[in-house]
């Protein structure tokens, strides 16, 4: 094997170590805002407190009205750290409960 085929090889062992840990960065962030999300729940469940609806279905509601489905799921998914898939059902069952 001559040096530039190493090279290469190296340069995508690389590109592949930064895109799993691009990834995986990602993955934990949205796992602390989904925990710091549990937390606040929790906190507000031990103080006696009654669940309320988050103040964010509101926003989430004004962007269905307007057609903006997609950035009602990219919204939510901001708010919770949740994933495609369970943002897209929460974005739908505020959609179905109007």
């Amino acid at each position: 094997m001559d040096l530039s085929w190493i090279m290469i090889i190296i340069g995508a062992v690389l590109v592949l170590v930064y895109i799993f840990y691009n990834a995986t960065e990602q993955r934990i962030k949205a796992l602390e805002t989904r925990v710091r999300h549990m937390e606040k729940l929790l906190q507000k469940s031990s103080q006696g407190e009654t669940f309320t609806e988050p103040e964010i279905n509101k926003e989430l509601r004004r962007l269905l009205q307007q057609g903006k489905k997609v950035e009602a799921v990219k919204r939510t998914r901001q708010e919770f750290g949740w994933s495609l898939l369970e943002a897209k059902q929460y974005v739908d069952g505020l959609k179905g409960g109007e």
